[in-house]
């Protein structure tokens, strides 16, 4: 499970060091799409491959979902680490994020994003408003009690 906030940078080539215990997680490498907030997604292949399975489920005759299959599936790159635990991530999906130099690497349970930092803050700024958060989440009936 992906979870916490990590700091890192991209060196001039476009690496990025994945944090070891998302590596742990994710031995054969990531996959990395666009992300729905202007950030990047980042999948073990597993997730990924339900993912896809589910886009391709949709059909095709419909304008919505060839938008969303081109979105995510036309957007995606398969990422090893190397030596230092670093990926590549491909010009193309660090300017859609508008990624520099700078990440925040986000844990979400299943998967993690990765973000300008500038982006996240104005992202994290705009639902911060306490008094309706609370009415908003307390529909998803988290709790520690299990199903």
């Amino acid at each position: 499970m992906f979870y916490g906030r990590f700091v890192h940078n991209i060196d001039a080539k476009g690496r990025l060091t994945v944090p070891a215990s998302y590596r742990d997680e994710t031995p054969g490498g990531i996959f990395v799409t666009w992300g729905m907030d202007g950030n990047l997604m980042a999948f073990a292949k597993d997730k990924y491959s339900r993912i896809a399975d589910s886009l391709n489920s949709l059909s095709i005759t419909d304008p919505e979902s060839r938008t969303l299959r081109r979105r995510i599936l036309g957007n995606t790159a398969e990422l090893t680490f190397d030596t230092a635990g670093r990926v590549l991530i491909p010009t193309y999906l660090r300017n859609y994020a508008h990624i520099d130099s700078d990440v925040v690497i986000v844990g979400m349970g299943d998967f993690f994003e990765i973000w300008d930092p500038d982006r996240l803050i104005s992202k994290d700024d705009s639902g911060s408003d306490l008094e309706a958060d609370s009415s908003r989440f307390a529909a998803f009936n988290i709790n520690t009690r299990g199903q």
